[in-house]
């Protein structure tokens, strides 16, 4: 039987079952509505009861304009826009959250795979007993349009991931994939790779919890040329990704771990006024658009934007200590949520924030979670380069986590933007008489005095704003520090190794200043090598990253910042040491 010839769909799937359709894209605007088309009528053809839901990967082009012109009123499609791209496997977690079907098609939105393969799959499905039936060009009965270089590729791919992985089935990267929705409510949460290997991450999730995956053959009409989209660099990070995916399968055993239900809590945002600015009325708006019912928002701050909105409340307040402000609003405001949301207004979170938050802060013991922050959409050249040092291990450190996706983890401390807590928490801080630490420490610090833990999770995102000056990224830089000081010396009965990560920008002071003066002393430049070697290193990844221009400017920032971290944080910790006697002297440099 052909592919595609097989006609006949479940009662089931007509009356009182729903299939959702993700289509993820990006720059398609030449074809992505006439697709769109296409897969309305074949689906209403073949009378099954459906949603289509289109996510936006991040497209520069007018792509969604054009979809939300044509469909925008349509109440069968949802239209989903990522302002960044992140990836197919990103897109696909963003799809399944915002979709309500029983069964979850992933379709490719080219279109190279017809949508006149669903009821095959239903066949293979159901005949079965399977809980995923993917698409297999290697299938027996498959017919294929596909030029030999691609072939070469997939099958060499596809050999590896046997060898490793021992799936049931050998082909992965097929666009067309039918799911039950149990069987992604197990897998989707617990995936982390969000571009090249992901439909490996997550057969290999479906194979351990014991689902059952079935093949069926497809009928594909290749139409991108011999490699389609992949190029040499997308060879290697599916290579890299595909053998992050084996430590952390073999190696950490991460795909075992339980999740929390995704409870839908009711949330109160706490969001900070720092500067009355276009932007932060933009960010607050967007707070406010969240796709979530149960939540609402309070402002703090000297200024009222004057937006009327039933969920938002303004608390006016000239301290300048967030610490101080929170005092006040739950001086005011009765906080009746389960959970507090707090943030700077020069942050923005991602539309579906909310969407598995549930998952994170059920799990036993939890008593604040929170993510990291990527650059806003529309920044300036110089937040590009200064989000390229922030999120660096060579700054950061063991704190990079801030700033981008990794693998859920109990952590030492979560940053503010986005840092969701206990409510109860936030209603018995006392902190009118601290001016000078940190908000996020305070509660951080009050979590774990309950013997709770702090939990960081890929899943909750925000976009930010990051300095767009060399002024604004110092000072930024300076306070951190003092901040950090104030913490270590804050509490000397709590004071662990774990408030001492940033030493690393110290050692390297010392490295530099070492290599220098033997070279000068002993005029030999033996002695600067490895240092040369250090910043040789860290030229050649910023480049390989970064590309060559930007990559070079980000060497110069974070090579810079690296010392004056170190400098900094010395003289920092000298001014608590030996008190004001010095504080004058230092203040000369």
């Amino acid at each position: 039987m052909h592919p595609t010839e097989y006609r006949a769909i479940p009662e089931e799937l007509k009356k009182t079952k729903k299939l959702s359709v993700l289509m993820p894209y990006l720059n398609e605007q030449d074809i992505i509505v006439k697709n769109t088309r296409e897969v309305v009528s074949i689906l209403k053809e073949l009378g099954i009861n459906y949603e289509i839901v289109l996510i936006d990967d991040g497209s520069t082009d007018n792509s969604f304009e054009l979809l939300k012109k044509e469909f925008g009123k349509d109440k069968k499609i949802k239209l989903i826009r990522n302002h960044q791209n992140f990836g197919k496997g990103w897109v696909i977690k963003t799809g399944f959250e915002y979709s309500s079907g029983d069964y979850i098609l992933f379709l490719d939105s080219d279109l190279e795979l017809s949508p006149y393969h669903i009821p095959n799959f239903f066949r293979v499905m159901m005949e079965q007993g399977a809980d995923a039936v993917i698409g297999s060009k290697l299938h027996d009965d498959s017919v294929l349009d596909y030029p030999k270089a691609r072939r070469f590729f997939s099958n060499s791919y596809y050999l590896m991931v046997k060898i490793l992985f021992g799936l049931p089935i050998m082909d992965s990267q097929t666009g067309i994939k039918l799911f039950t929705r149990e069987a992604l409510e197990v897998s989707l949460p617990r995936l982390l790779v969000k571009r090249w290997a992901f439909d490996i991450e997550l057969l290999l999730i479906l194979h351990k919890h014991k689902m059952k995956i079935a093949a069926a053959p497809i009928e594909l009409k290749f139409s991108r040329g011999a490699f389609g989209k992949i190029r040499v660099n997308s060879i290697v990070h599916f290579f890299t990704d595909t053998m992050a995916i084996f430590f952390r399968d073999k190696i950490l055993r991460f795909y075992e771990r339980k999740l929390g239900e995704n409870i839908r809590y009711h949330y109160t945002f706490i969001l900070f006024q720092d500067r009355v600015s276009e932007f932060e009325e933009r960010c607050l708006r967007k707070f406010l658009e969240i796709n979530y019912e149960g939540y609402d928002v309070i402002v703090t701050g000297e200024t009222d934007y004057g937006i009327k909105d039933p969920k938002l409340r303004f608390v006016k307040s000239s301290a300048e200590s967030y610490a101080k402000r929170l005092s006040e609003v739950t001086a005011i405001v009765k906080l009746k949520s389960d959970y507090v949301v707090l943030s700077a207004l020069n942050a923005y979170p991602d539309g579906r924030f909310f969407l598995s938050a549930g998952r994170v802060l059920s799990q036993p013991g939890v008593g604040a979670a929170g993510g990291f922050c990527v650059l806003r959409y529309g920044a300036s050249g110089y937040e590009i380069i200064v989000n390229s040092v922030s999120k660096s291990i060579f700054l950061n450190a063991n704190l990079h986590y801030r700033y981008r996706a990794v693998t859920p983890k109990k952590v030492s401390e979560l940053q503010l933007n986005g840092m969701i807590v206990k409510t109860e928490y936030v209603r018995d801080l006392k902190a009118a008489d601290d001016t000078e630490t940190k908000l996020e420490f305070l509660l951080s610090r009050a979590v774990e005095k309950n013997k709770e833990i702090l939990m960081y999770s890929p899943d909750l995102m925000l976009y930010m704003s990051f300095p767009d000056n060399y002024w604004d990224f110092i000072e930024g830089i300076e306070n951190q520090i003092k901040a950090r000081v104030m913490q270590m010396f804050s509490d000397k009965s709590r004071r662990r190794l774990k408030d001492y990560k940033f030493l690393i920008s110290i050692a390297l002071l010392f490295f530099v200043t070492a290599g220098f003066l033997m070279a000068l002393i002993f005029r030999s430049t033996t002695f600067i090598l490895p240092v040369l070697a250090y910043y040789g290193m860290l030229l050649l990844t910023r480049v390989l990253f970064f590309g060559l221009v930007t990559g070079f400017k980000s060497f110069l920032l974070l090579a810079w910042a690296q010392l004056f971290y170190g400098f900094t944080f010395l003289r920092e910790i000298a001014r608590h040491i030996f008190g004001p006697g010095i504080k004058k002297f230092l203040q000369r440099f």
